[in-house]
């Protein structure tokens, strides 16, 4: 018998949780605060353990190279996202952990390898987040331009393509395209139970959601109001199923839960307070800088630049859910009700946040019939 994979996220609730960022200080958070996210990595495995018995379904890393400036620095320190996976799967049991790779960073030949190991190490519960582009200051750290937007994918297909013959454990072959041209291609061992690791990728303009409608498990996609997006996420489903494919939509989300609404809003409040300018100001330079994303860039920079000011420090423009455990599971179950088969959840501080999240809003998600309850 084949055994099984990736249970976690292939089946199981029918709205799965996930951390997102927690490898990068800061995480996703864009203040000067006190509070922000400290990424030691015993800060990161005890994470991982609360979240594993808790019954969370991943941990979804950010891929970084370098801070994003302002006084904080958010993202300055981070954990590379595949060995911070082996880390991670090497001391939880059921939870799934990404990697998330730029494309033009790694060579296919080298990441068919490193992936295949740790899905060996992880048991099966090993996924790879694709990330085809990404800033031009971090990729002028290894003396790289990045590629038209469109050709970002065109290199991302094959990269892709280049992996899932490794890991389908075809003899040597030789590989000629646009931009690899290899020979007597091979590699082993093969990832867990003979079958790739999951795939995700977040591709929002039209190239890179046809990315994803070709080649992810889940597509990331951002909200700001859930029910403008659903349209969006019914057409992604819809194209998905007219291809033959299975896709859950995903999307990242900024959460504070407090005991109160009260408490809720005055601590969101002391941290917009405290919002690191500069950061985001670096951030949406780096987005003006690279007007070849096309729709995307203009969607992520109004994402940052307009709307109230909390999304933009909590969660870098993206939706968040604020105020007591009701209040919380209820904006949860909204983003599922538009559609949302997952969310990856980022608090300001991880490890203060994540037992009074599972202890509070778990068992309320569960009463909507969102979740079972964990494996704890």
């Amino acid at each position: 018998m084949v055994p099984n994979r990736n249970d976690l996220l292939t089946g199981g609730n029918r709205l799965k949780l996930g951390l997102f960022g927690a490898n990068c200080s800061s995480g996703r958070t864009y203040t000067t605060a006190p509070e922000r996210w400290n990424a030691s990595w015993e800060n990161n495995v005890r994470l991982a353990q609360i979240a594993d018995a808790a019954g969370l379904e991943c941990m979804i890393p950010i891929a970084r190279w370098k801070g994003y400036g302002g006084e904080s620095n958010p993202n300055g320190t981070s954990w590379e996202s595949i060995t911070w996976a082996v880390g991670l799967l090497s001391a939880t049991s059921s939870i799934n952990v990404f990697a998330t790779i730029h494309v033009p960073l790694i060579h296919p030949v080298v990441a068919a390898k490193q992936m295949a190991t740790v899905d060996q190490i992880g048991g099966g519960r090993f996924g790879v987040n694709v990330v085809c582009g990404w800033n031009d200051d971090e990729f002028q750290m290894f003396g790289m331009a990045k590629l038209d937007h469109a050709e970002r994918y065109v290199q991302g297909t094959e990269w892709w393509e280049i992996i899932t013959r490794i890991w389908s454990g075809e003899p040597p072959f030789n590989f000629a395209g646009k931009h690899y041209d290899l020979e007597l291609v091979d590699g082993s061992p093969l990832p867990f139970g003979g079958r790739r690791p999951i795939m995700m990728n977040a591709g929002i303009s039209p190239a890179g959601r046809d990315f994803a409608l070709r080649f992810s498990d889940l597509h990331f996609d951002a909200v700001r109001n859930p029910e403008d997006s659903a349209e969006r996420v019914a057409e992604t489903k819809r194209n998905a199923t007219q291809a033959g494919r299975e896709l859950q939509v995903w999307t990242p989300i900024g959460v504070v839960c407090r005991p109160t609404r009260r408490e809720a809003e005055e601590f969101t409040d002391h941290i917009v307070d405290h919002v690191d300018t500069g950061a985001i100001g670096h951030i949406l330079e780096l987005h003006k800088l690279d007007p070849s994303r096309g729709e995307d860039h203009e969607d992520a920079f109004r994402r940052m630049g307009e709307g109230p000011i909390e999304r933009q420090v909590l969660a870098r423009g993206n939706f968040c859910a604020i105020g007591d455990p009701d209040d919380v599971a209820a904006q949860l179950a909204r983003l599922h009700g538009v559609g949302f088969d997952g969310l990856a959840l980022n608090f300001v501080n991880y490890l203060d946040d994540i037992e009074y999240f599972a202890q509070e809003v778990l068992p309320r998600l569960e009463r909507l019939g969102l979740r079972s309850a964990s494996h704890a």
